[in-house]
């Protein structure tokens, strides 16, 4: 990818989504971050309209599961876990148990969306799909390199 092309990508996304300085994330923007992603991997994909229903309910499910491990850094639990003089190493242990309970709880459901969605994809659109995520699975740098 050449210079200008990089430069352009990297100014459009944080034109439209801000940026990510001092420990701020997408704030507001996420849900317009997470439409535009759905919309640019269906247009790749040339995803028709269940398939891209699949997708969005998959996605949701994803999205839900983030946000409520992020509610574990900054809840109110995780700062009655700080506030006394010693850390309560079992009141913690059972938080974090509750959180992976809640997790495992979700993975069929996650498992089940993803696998109506990828098995509603052609071969031609699984193949696709490999390719996009075998570049998200590489290093920036080695992505620039090839």
């Amino acid at each position: 990818m050449n210079f200008f092309r990089r430069w352009h990508a990297h100014h459009e996304f944080h034109h439209h989504f801000g940026h990510r300085h001092h420990g701020r994330g997408f704030g507001d923007a996420a849900d317009g971050f997470a439409q535009h992603l759905l919309a640019r991997v269906g247009a790749k994909l040339d995803l028709d309209t269940e398939q891209q229903r699949r997708l969005g309910v998959w996605f949701e499910q994803l999205q839900r599961q983030r946000a409520a491990l992020k509610g574990l850094a900054r809840g109110p639990e995780l700062a009655g876990l700080i506030a006394g003089e010693e850390f309560p190493r079992e009141s913690a242990q059972q938080l974090f148990d509750a959180r992976l309970d809640a997790l495992r709880a979700a993975g069929p459901s996650l498992v089940e969306s993803f696998g109506d969605f990828f098995d509603s994809l052609d071969a031609e659109q699984r193949q696709v799909l490999r390719f996009m995520m075998g570049r998200l699975g590489r290093g920036r740098h080695q992505r620039d390199d090839a």
